[in-house]
């Protein structure tokens, strides 16, 4: 076996959120009941760029990646289903990981199944796309991870329309620091065929990490104005590297606002009841000297989920929890699953609003 990859703390903390929402993912919608037009038969999880699924952290304990935790997970949820399956996609380029990965996997069963390959993660999920999309009862989770800033949409462009959900792994580091040098036809190409957009016009934006994660938000838009499937969310979350530079933005994708308030808690979770791992302080009044400054905020607490309640219904009275956690539901960033005895604590910390059983009067 190869030396594992090093995993580092942002690393680990991608994999503990992809876990979290695997877990909540597959058991709401496998104990979900058949209404209308929604039934679960299967659910898939695909990994296209998976690597061996083993690292190494900075302590030099053994970590284990995300297609191991996500097929234990399921594995050991699938045995109360007997009437559903769960069908999993691992893919890398490489075949020795591919080889070292399914030594780790869990054994497979009647109604839970592993599909390795090796190969180009794009081509495949063309084939899965034109094979899984249209069945019905079919429910999948795509985890598109790739190392770099290169993204094939015509490979992606399906995932957005059928019955489930993205986790794409924007690596925004990548433009920042190299597309100015970037010289190559391959490397110009890769860029151009990321963002959609000429080189010329891509070096204008200086490196701001922002503008580059609304640049993948805006395909993803337009992808969709395609369709006229109902009303669609999508979330970020930044992740950065212990100097507080931004590495990637996780951009979660889906049709369904439960999956979308479920998704902005785990994250929050995951990032110890805040909406990033940046290091910087609730109380905005010290920061450490690489720290981001406030007015580039790109890590949110609790404290400003209830600036935003009171930003949004002051001068009123008598409004109801129901109406604030509505507001809440299709924010991008900010939870109300498991989260809301927080935000009513945090509402009464201000001074600026009443809270009641039931309501809140702002002021």
């Amino acid at each position: 076996m190869n030396k594992p990859n090093k995993a580092n703390p942002h690393t680990v903390k991608k994999f503990e959120l992809v876990e979290g929402y695997v877990k909540t993912w597959a058991q709401t919608l496998l104990n979900a009941k058949p209404h209308g037009d929604f039934l679960c038969r299967e659910l898939v999880f695909i990994d296209c760029m998976c690597n061996n699924g083993i690292y190494e952290d900075d302590n030099g304990n053994i970590v284990e990646g995300t297609p191991i935790r996500v097929a234990k997970i399921i594995a050991d949820i699938m045995p109360n289903h007997q009437n559903q399956k769960a069908t999993l996609y691992f893919n890398d380029s490489e075949s020795e990981k591919i080889a070292e990965l399914q030594e780790r996997l869990p054994p497979q069963t009647n109604n839970f199944q592993i599909r390795s390959s090796v190969g180009d993660g794009n081509e495949l999920l063309k084939k899965l796309g034109e094979k899984l999309l249209h069945k019905e009862g079919v429910h999948y989770l795509l985890f598109y991870d790739p190392y770099k800033a290169a993204i094939d949409w015509k490979a992606l462009a399906p995932y957005f329309f059928g019955w489930g959900e993205v986790i794409l792994n924007h690596m925004v580091s990548d433009p920042v620091r190299a597309l100015k040098s970037a010289k190559s036809p391959e490397a110009i190409d890769k860029y151009q065929k990321t963002y959609l957009m000429t080189i010329d016009d891509l070096v204008k934006f200086r490196g701001d990490k922002k503008t580059y994660d609304e640049l993948i938000k805006n395909i993803i838009h337009r992808l969709r104005t395609l369709s006229n499937r109902d009303k669609y969310y999508l979330a970020v979350f930044p992740f950065f590297i212990k100097t507080n530079v931004q590495i990637y933005s996780i951009i979660f994708f889906t049709n369904n606002i439960e999956g979308f308030k479920k998704f902005k808690s785990v994250a929050w979770k995951t990032f110890g009841g805040k909406s990033s791992n940046q290091n910087t302080r609730e109380d905005r009044q010290l920061y450490l000297p690489f720290a981001m400054p406030p007015e580039d905020k790109q890590c949110y607490f609790v404290s400003d989920i209830a600036d935003y309640i009171i930003d949004n219904f002051k001068g009123r009275n008598t409004v109801p929890f129901a109406e604030i956690y509505k507001l809440l539901d299709e924010h991008p960033i900010f939870p109300t699953n498991d989260y809301k005895t927080k935000i009513k604590d945090a509402l009464k910390l201000t001074r600026r609003c009443t809270v009641h059983v039931s309501t809140v009067d702002f002021v």
